[in-house]
């Protein structure tokens, strides 16, 4: 097995490729177990690893002498325990494989695999054991360990709720919206709009057809639905009428996505018609404008609750948006735009002089979203997160998240950013983007974030306690719920 390590021995031993590894790996924080050590074999390279399993990763290293001196280098990245699989198969002789063996001898292939990317360029590894024994020992150690991580309340602050769908009857939910303090849910299906009301059955409201988007602007009570590209709004106080279709209104044709949200202190709505080279874009506001702030021409009739405030032009496709306290965020294919709803003047949200996000113009990423947390933002894309500060400068905080999965989406559930991958959700701190826990489910779809409505960060610590973000999973709807609450 070799000589046996301590924590304190192994901090000073390990040799990482960066520094972000060895923040991630948090080999001083009081909570840090080692749980097992031991050496494995690498038969294609005749080499043999030291490897170490951690309270909360398995980090595989490499014995070197560094300046006279035995150091560990760390072999591609530490695995999170909750993304870890290892399974164990037999080998015996060269015949039998790739794995090179003398003639009779047998030795146990241990599989070390990661959920996420980051290990092993997504592929397993592949090391040997002498012996039945020391393999199974590894397999029974790491899953006990996985299983009393899951009853730890560190690493479950996080849950998805009960199905809150009553009478559904099976239907894919497309979207989905809470609104009235939450005590009432809309959502969209393929053939309309249901509400749900708390402790009640589901209701069909709207027949329309791939309802795709729905939304409700509440201090005018307004449903908003994208059904088949138009966008319709809908008073909700009608709802209960018998011929409740004569009030919905089409407000826009041919539209990729809608937004709802505050900016300029007041609600505001936009409409994004798009194609692969451009976009008209238009911002709604509420008919009745406070004073001071004046619009422009109204949509249609005098007694329609919005009206045009902007409507411009952008020179890119745009996947999402959203309204800042002044401005509007568009998320291009590989960029975040600023534009100022008052001027209309646009630039790019991150500094292109800035030497500290060269980084990010190494590759070609794919934005998400941003969330204002304190007096800076947290800037979300598909391969990392980082903060910028006002000017789009990388903030002085040296927090970056390198995502485990690849997250589509992301949802903030103050303190906690938590990514959207086809596999798992992973759930990061916003002070330190530590990992701090994964749910290891497939196809959760993020339906609603109360924090992308507002970047009010007071607002967003006040709801700490609450559930922000309603998901969708197995075709039931539910609140990604904290486990405090």
């Amino acid at each position: 097995m070799g000589k046996a390590f301590d924590l304190p021995q192994l901090d000073e031993l390990l040799l990482f490729n960066n520094e972000e590894e060895r923040r991630g790996l948090q080999l001083k924080d009081p909570r840090r177990q080692l749980i097992h050590q031991g050496t494995l074999g690498h038969g294609s390279k005749r080499k043999e690893y030291r490897v170490f399993l951690l309270d909360h990763a398995l980090v595989i290293t490499e014995p070197d002498i560094v300046e006279g001196l035995e150091r560990l280098w760390v072999v591609n990245h530490p695995i999170s325990i909750a993304l870890l699989q290892v399974s164990l198969n037999q080998t015996r002789s060269t015949l039998l494989g790739r794995i090179s063996l003398p003639v009779g001898e047998t030795r146990y292939q241990l599989c070390f695999s990661s959920l996420g990317k980051r290990f092993n360029r997504s592929k397993a590894l592949t090391l040997l054991s002498q012996n039945a024994e020391a393999a199974n020992t590894w397999i029974e150690t790491v899953n006990a360990q996985r299983d009393a991580n899951q009853q730890t309340a560190a690493s479950n602050v996080l849950k998805l709720g009960q199905d809150i769908l009553q009478g559904n009857g099976g239907n894919k939910v497309n979207c989905a919206v809470p609104y009235n303090n939450g005590q009432t849910i809309a959502y969209g299906t393929d053939d309309g709009v249901y509400l749900q009301s708390q402790n009640g059955t589901s209701r069909k409201a709207i027949n329309l057809k791939n309802v795709q988007q729905v939304d409700v602007l509440e201090d005018l009570s307004l449903l908003v639905i994208l059904s088949e590209r138009s966008v319709f709004t809908f008073p909700l106080g009608e709802l209960e009428m018998e011929d409740h279709t004569k009030y919905m209104k089409k407000i826009a044709s041919h539209t990729s996505f809608f937004k709802v949200g505050t900016c300029l202190a007041r609600t505001m709505m936009c409409t994004v018609k798009g194609s692969s080279l451009s976009s008209t874009v238009k911002i709604l506001e509420p008919a009745k404008s406070p004073p001071g702030l004046k619009g422009q021409t109204t949509l249609s009739k005098k007694e329609d609750k919005l009206k045009l405030f902007r409507e411009f032009y952008l020179a890119t496709e745009l996947y999402s948006v959203q309204f800042l306290k002044t401005k509007l965020c568009a998320v291009a294919a590989s960029r975040f735009e600023i534009v100022d709803l008052e001027t209309l003047e646009t630039q790019a949200l991150l500094d292109p002089e800035d030497q500290k996000l060269k980084f990010t113009r190494l590759i070609e990423p794919h934005p998400s979203c941003m969330y204002r947390i304190g007096d800076e933002f947290l800037v979300c894309y598909q391969e990392f997160a980082f903060y910028v500060n006002s000017s789009g400068k990388k903030s002085d905080k040296d927090v970056t998240i390198y995502w485990e999965g690849t997250p589509t989406v992301c949802a903030l559930q103050y303190p906690y950013i938590v990514g959207f991958s086809p596999k798992f959700l992973e759930i990061r701190h916003v002070d330190d983007g530590s990992l701090v826990q994964v749910i290891l489910e497939s196809d959760v779809r993020c339906l609603y974030d109360t924090n992308l409505r507002t970047q009010d960060f007071a607002y967003q610590v006040s709801r700490q306690r609450e559930s922000n973000v309603l998901v969708s999973c197995a075709n039931q709807v539910m609140f990604l719920t904290p486990t405090s609450s």
